[in-house]
């Protein structure tokens, strides 16, 4: 996925598409959990689950916002529901929840062979409107 930077990059890789979005999404995310994304168990690492939510959620503001980056996190809230296992599609559906001058509130449910591992919830910074 372009423009998220370096550190995405070495994460990843993760995809996107606009197609086969459910009613109020505004983008799906994904990657295929490998070895480097998990820990000892072998399962996908809670930080990586936090990095990709907080990944998504920031493009989907972009997309859903027509706003430019940078786009920086004040919050990211995470509730981890179950494990995502090496080699699931890990899969986050994002919504906008509102997008107020300065600021955008998002979240996306994130699902690994389609069972839910991960509920995450964002504000953002964006400078849209700033002169």
């Amino acid at each position: 996925m372009d423009g998220c930077g370096e550190f995405a990059d070495l994460a990843g890789p993760f995809f996107w598409t606009t197609d086969r979005v459910g009613e109020g999404e505004v983008a799906r995310f994904g990657f295929r959990a490998s070895q480097k994304h998990c820990n000892m168990r072998p399962m996908c690492h809670g930080g990586m689950l936090a990095t990709f939510a907080d990944i998504a959620l920031a493009r989907g503001l972009r997309m859903a916002g027509d706003v430019p980056a940078p786009i920086p996190t004040i919050t990211l809230s995470l509730d981890f529901l179950a494990p995502a296992p090496l080699g699931a599609w890990v899969e986050a559906r994002v919504t906008l929840s509102r997008l107020a001058r300065s600021t955008g509130f998002i979240s996306a449910m994130i699902d690994a062979d389609g069972d839910p591992v991960l509920r995450a919830s964002g504000v953002f910074r964006h400078f849209r409107n700033a002169k």
